[in-house]
């Protein structure tokens, strides 16, 4: 049965997502989703290299560098998205699920979402091509746009924008759905999701407004203290200035991961998830 949503109990429900299963959700989501990743990224994605950008460039660091990021960026993205189904999972099945078993699922779980991630992209830029495409057109001929053609360039994308976070809102439960149901069918998610949000949709679209513009303000914030830590050394790379590149980097990702699963997981609690569970654990 769908409810109409609560913003506060949404939120309520999305800070008590990891009570009880702290532990395993911070392997899942620090350990795994973020610690792993950044090694990974600095180990074999160049971020190492950087410390020594003559030796990178001499040796053939940058024409190798182009395919290693890509899979690099593949792998890391498998092991974040898992770790955000293996935290559905747990927190989910009220710790039933085991840490390793929560894991496995995550993993298998993040291809479908993956080629999900895919064809939306791709959709979303065929999208913007016919939405800009006219107004455009101008400058790549070496024109100038009019200041009408300019303010309706800025209204489509506003307006482009708005819709991007409707869909985010319409779609917001597919994870927790799948990893309450144990499913790897992201179609029974996106259905399912779809079904759950309709009576809420805006107001699950105002809340993803206010999330919004307190992580706005919140990278601008950490943006000022990487940049400084940046250019600490002179804008020379560093030990110093890498070490300010990878704590900013855990600031922001910690947080943001959090958030990723416990609004989601908090939307779908409040919407009647099936979940008979009256409290997560």
């Amino acid at each position: 049965m769908m409810n109409k949503i609560s913003i506060s109990q949404a939120w309520s429900y999305a800070t008590s997502f990891f009570a009880g299963q702290g532990v395993n959700h911070a392997i899942a989501l620090i350990g795994v989703g973020i610690f792993v990743p950044l090694v990974l990224q600095f180990v074999l994605g160049g971020g190492a290299m950087m410390t020594d950008p003559m030796s990178f460039a001499t040796g053939g660091g940058v024409a190798a560098m182009g395919g290693l990021m890509m899979l690099t960026s593949l792998v890391n993205y498998i092991l974040q998205t898992g770790s955000y189904f293996a935290s559905w999972r747990i927190g989910l099945s009220n710790g039933s699920e085991p840490l390793g078993s929560a894991l496995s699922f995550g993993f298998i779980a993040a291809l479908p979402a993956l080629l999900l991630l895919i064809v939306v992209v791709v959709v979303l830029v065929l999208i913007g091509f016919v939405v800009f495409g006219g107004a455009l057109a101008p400058m790549m001929m070496g024109g100038q746009p009019s200041a009408g053609a300019s303010g309706l360039m800025l209204l489509l994308m506003l307006l482009f924008f708005l819709f991007v976070i409707w869909l985010a809102a319409r779609f917001c439960c597919t994870g927790p759905v799948m990893a309450d149901q144990r499913t790897f069918n992201i179609l029974t998610g996106l259905g399912e999701s779809w079904r759950m949000t309709a009576t809420s949709q805006w107001k699950i679209f105002a809340y993803f407004l206010l999330i919004g513009v307190a992580l706005t303000v919140l990278l601008m914030i950490l943006g000022m203290i990487v940049g400084v830590s940046m250019f600490a050394g002179g804008g020379t790379p560093g030990v110093g200035s890498i070490f300010g590149i990878v704590i900013g980097a855990l600031l922001l990702s910690i947080p943001m991961a959090y958030l990723q699963v416990g609004v989601p997981a908090g939307i779908y609690r409040a919407l009647g998830g099936r979940s008979q569970a009256d409290v997560f654990a």
